[in-house]
């Protein structure tokens, strides 16, 4: 009897601990994410250049939904991150936006050291600030209408990037 009371104690320890790491996780994401696009807002469109062309390509299609990955070349996280997108390229429209570089010579060597297999925009400070970057790594999900349906700052693995794009 004393050894399933114990039992029963410690698991409700684990169920507590699972619970208070859980808060803390989603409470750290909504402090986050507090200031970034309300989700079913219009998403802003621009056109910019494709990074080593001289094209230019628009930041979604409408009736495409498409994944927006907003990146800076220095910034650590973004090297552990940039790779998780080609785990959903294949499902849907995804996009990298280089932003607070020095130089497209520094994109380019971001890009070829993460051997990246998705299309990179060069941005401009009009498209952060349309887009509320405060921080990097920054997502957005835009739908086939044009609207925010997902948001997220930070690391993303490949996991958790197949499940926003559900």
């Amino acid at each position: 009897m004393l050894i399933l009371l114990n039992l029963k104690k410690r698991i409700l320890k684990y169920w507590k601990d699972i619970a208070l790491i859980l808060t803390l996780f989603l409470g750290v994401t909504a402090w986050q994410e507090r200031n970034l696009l309300a989700n079913a807002q219009p998403a802003a469109n621009f056109d910019l250049q494709v990074l080593d062309t001289d094209s230019s390509s628009a930041i979604f299609t409408p009736g495409k939904q498409t994944l927006v990955y907003f990146f800076a070349p220095w910034c650590s996280i973004c090297k552990l991150s940039i790779g998780n997108l080609s785990a959903v390229a294949d499902e849907v429209e995804t996009v990298a936006i280089a932003l607070d570089y020095q130089s497209l010579s520094e994109v380019s060597e971001f890009i070829s050291d993460q051997e990246v297999k998705v299309p990179v925009l060069l941005g401009n400070q009009l498209v952060s600030n349309a887009y509320k970057i405060s921080a990097f790594p920054t997502y957005y999900l835009i739908d086939t209408n044009g609207r925010i349906a997902e948001k997220s700052m930070g690391y993303s693995s490949s996991l958790g990037l197949r499940w926003r794009t559900l």
